[in-house]
């Protein structure tokens, strides 16, 4: 059943259980925020039993120019435009985002007198973007909802076989990372279900976000999995080079902070 999301594009691939800290300062998102929190920041209380937890979408920017690289507060962030779906017809909006995102469940947030926001997301359900309306992309205060539709979550064929070649694949990942002072930030025990190994593994390894993004469409466990282990042999052998090369910025290496 389709539903209407907020859409909130993000310079990264956002997944499903992963956690990351959010910088929210351009005045279209202040109200997206504002609006979805509600009377809840005055209780102090993010969400509640009665009016659920307070979620978001959020998309990877494909194509745009990033607020935060211009205004000074370092890489990564959302366009000052209203985004557009890649594929969509006629001339894009910018930025142009990702047909699949995930969304984002508030779990804390901070605010400041002059109406930002510093928030701590975690990444909940897969979606699908079925309908992107047109904004004014020349209104500072208007920001997109969509009509989404939610992915389920697939085991695959052999599944579990894929699941225990990639832990060991990551088990030599993260030793030879240690090794550099690289070490991912997640637990020694990683999940036993398919599903969720898929989603943590492929948040914490390094990639392009376009690899990334990959791996978040991936249509279940067992694909996403295989995808995972190709990149895993690929980035095992980038490690062990004798003359390590430039690895991309991937969300543990910056903190997974995301300016807007």
């Amino acid at each position: 059943m389709p539903e209407a999301l907020p859409i909130f594009p993000l310079n990264i691939v956002l997944f499903p259980g992963m956690t990351i800290p959010l910088h929210v300062f351009e005045h279209r998102y202040r109200r997206l925020v504002s609006e979805l929190l509600g009377p809840t920041l005055a209780g102090g209380e993010v969400g509640g039993r009665e009016r659920g937890p307070v979620r978001f979408g959020t998309v990877w920017i494909e194509l745009g120019h990033e607020v935060a690289s211009e205004s000074g507060q370092g890489a990564g962030g959302t366009d000052s435009g209203v985004p557009g779906t890649a594929g969509g017809g006629g001339r894009p909006t910018l930025p142009l985002v990702s047909p699949v995102g995930c969304t984002a469940v508030v779990r804390d947030v901070r605010t400041y007198e002059d109406g930002r926001y510093d928030l701590v997301v975690e990444g909940g359900t897969r979606f699908r973007i079925d309908d992107l309306p047109e904004v004014d992309a020349s209104s500072p205060d208007e920001y997109s909802s969509a009509s989404v539709t939610l992915l389920p979550e697939a085991m695959g064929p052999d599944a579990e076989e894929h699941a225990e070649r990639v832990r060991d694949l990551y088990e030599v990942y993260r030793g030879r990372l240690s090794e550099i002072g690289m070490a991912p930030e997640t637990s020694r025990d990683l999940p036993r279900d398919p599903v969720a190994l898929s989603h943590t593994v492929a948040a914490s390894i390094v990639l392009d976000p376009a690899e990334k993004q990959r791996l978040l469409e991936a249509e279940d466990a067992a694909t996403r999995l295989a995808v995972a282990a190709r990149f895993l042999r690929r980035e095992n052998r980038i490690v062990t080079a004798p003359t390590l090369p430039n690895l991309p910025a991937g969300p543990f290496l910056d903190n997974g902070v995301s300016f807007n």
